[in-house]
């Protein structure tokens, strides 16, 4: 009965692996160098216009409050964020890539000297630019020290 259920097991994972989408790494290399340019652009050079150019013109944002599409990003971006904070700052801490999805880790900061937030966006391409946003933030408590939130 053991070796059934080990049987079972074996050839039940083999089907879930099977079944996943072949990776083609090379894509995925090109969709990380896609998404870090066009974050940089967009969050540290504040460049809204080129940033446009890389956005699908079906671009979905799920943050909240930023509204759909690239001219409501744009603008909320611009309201909620490069408005109250025009020395906002990103620091790419880690990227990764699976298939058409890329996640970015940053340290964020709002202004020279801010204690910071970590956050977590992922980012979706499609045709090769950029088509699909969300992001999870979080304060770094002020009793510790922001790399510990990275390294």
């Amino acid at each position: 009965m053991k070796k059934l259920i080990l049987l079972l097991t074996l050839f039940g994972s083999s089907l879930v692996a099977a079944s996943q989408p072949k990776r083609n790494l090379v894509q995925e290399e090109k969709n990380k160098k896609i998404v870090s340019d066009f974050f940089l652009l967009f969050y540290n050079d504040k460049d809204l216009e080129k940033a446009k150019k890389m956005m699908h013109p079906d671009f979905v944002n799920h943050h909240p409050y930023s509204g759909k599409g690239v001219e409501a990003t744009i603008n909320a971006v611009n309201k909620h964020l490069f408005g109250k904070f025009p020395e906002f700052k990103v620091n790419i801490k880690r990227i990764t890539a699976e298939h058409d999805l890329v996640w970015i880790q940053c340290y964020t900061q709002d202004f020279p000297g801010d204690h910071g937030k970590m956050s977590m966006d992922i980012w979706r391409i499609k045709d090769g630019k950029i088509a699909e946003h969300w992001d999870i933030i979080q304060d770094i408590p002020k009793d510790i020290t922001p790399s510990s939130m990275y390294d």
